[in-house]
């Protein structure tokens, strides 16, 4: 896999609660691929620690290694701590829901998404001084935050377009309903999701017909469209000038550098690195790294998942089996528990409605306009369900309001 790995932790639902930790990173077909969960009683120093150091030791030492997670301080404080060598990124949403908490607005939201993943120091600059003009106060708690956490520019790592951890939240809201099981049933469930997943991927990487992934070849393919109009001036056999709609780049074939930056930053060849590679006719697979060909992704599902079997017919050595495991001592919260997660700020959207003219954005107490009236057309009531008069078994009233009781001869 890419060496960027998401991590993030989600609560379980069973009877004593506690959390789930999970770690994923993303296959050249831009799938999900689980790489370890954990169970701890909270989000807190001592659990991300223990989590963080058995990671460790099933992933052994990566030099270029990235971890995106959210703002939390234990996870900080963890990775801090047990990977002081890798890189600790944030995710970009997290950072930009805060954003729109903090300062109640979205377009700085926005346009501190789109500096964190741009290519150009160029156009991280431009995004910056907009956001600066925009809201001084969002300017400053970006960059307090620190570029190198968020920006893909500034990252002493490659991030791989990986600016989120989305892949770990598609795994929490795979086990949405699962994690309201026990524990060990928790776990057999998961065994059994990743036994038909490496199954299911396994099968269609071996069907794949070209050298890379689907998803890879779909992109080269959608860049191959754009170099029909760039303009390519060979420089000598391995840099060449390409030119589009005004704008210049550099390309070195041979260090498979771009002055675009997408080239080196995602081990991807770019729309113009692939202008420059038809012009000597190379083979465009030969641009791409390992992480997006196809026999890489056969090795990586190359590897079954296992059933483990009854309990009955498994092999526990003493000092397991003389162990006492107590219960978590966790109190939970009175009240029904609640399913769903909490919506953010940007995600609860209320729509206000004026009473009196029926028109949105203000209420019946600021409404200026005239009152509504109601033109349409009017409904209709069988006579079955109108009022009927006992006495004369006439509609629209009864016997208290006939006006003909008085005349009623007994």
């Amino acid at each position: 896999m890419r060496p960027v790995i998401a991590i993030d932790g989600t609560h379980l639902k069973g009877r004593f609660g506690g959390t789930m930790f999970v770690t994923t990173a993303q296959d050249g077909n831009e799938q999900v691929y689980p790489i370890a969960f954990g169970y701890g009683d909270s989000e807190n120093n001592l659990s991300w620690e223990w989590f963080l150091e058995c990671l460790r030791g099933a992933l052994s030492h990566i030099d270029d290694l990235v971890f995106i997670s959210d703002r939390h301080a234990s996870v900080e404080a963890g990775i801090s701590k047990v990977f002081p060598y890798v890189t600790h990124t944030i995710c970009c949403w997290h950072f930009g829901e805060n954003m729109k908490k903090r300062f109640h607005r979205k377009d700085v939201a926005d346009i501190m998404d789109s500096a964190a993943r741009t290519y150009s120091e160029f156009n991280y600059n431009r995004h910056m001084e907009e956001l600066h003009r925009l809201h001084k106060g969002a300017f400053e708690y970006a960059i307090a935050a620190g570029p190198h956490k968020w920006s893909s520019v500034h990252c002493p790592q490659r991030r791989y377009r990986l600016m989120t951890t989305n892949v770990a939240e598609c795994i929490n809201s795979c086990l949405k309903f699962a994690r309201q099981l026990p524990m060990m049933t928790l776990a057999e469930f998961i065994r059994n999701m990743l036994q038909k997943w490496f199954h299911d991927r396994h099968a269609a990487a071996r069907s794949m017909r070209h050298q890379l992934t689907d998803a890879a070849h779909l992109v080269i393919l959608k860049r191959v469209e754009k170099c029909n109009y760039m303009t390519v001036n060979p420089v000598d056999w391995n840099i060449f000038s390409i030119k589009f709609k005004g704008n210049q780049w550099t390309v070195n074939l041979h260090l498979k550098t771009c002055t675009c930056n997408k080239f080196q930053m995602d081990h991807f060849p770019c729309s113009h690195a692939l202008a420059a590679a038809r012009e000597r006719n190379l083979d465009f697979t030969s641009l791409c790294a390992d992480y997006y060909k196809r026999e890489t992704l056969i090795d990586a599902y190359s590897v079954p998942i296992m059933p483990v079997g009854h309990p009955s017919s498994w092999v526990v050595s003493s000092d397991i089996a003389s162990r006492v495991v107590l219960n978590p001592k966790s109190k939970r919260q009175s009240g029904r528990p609640m399913e769903g997660r909490h919506a953010s700020s940007s995600e609860r959207t209320t729509t206000q409605s004026c009473r009196r003219c029926g028109q949105s954005g203000h209420n019946s107490r600021r409404c200026s306009n005239p009152r509504m009236v109601n033109e349409g057309p009017s409904i209709s009531v069988p006579d079955e369900y109108r009022r009927k008069c006992s006495i004369y078994h006439s509609i629209g009233h009864n016997k208290q309001t006939c006006p003909e009781k008085d005349s009623t001869v007994e």
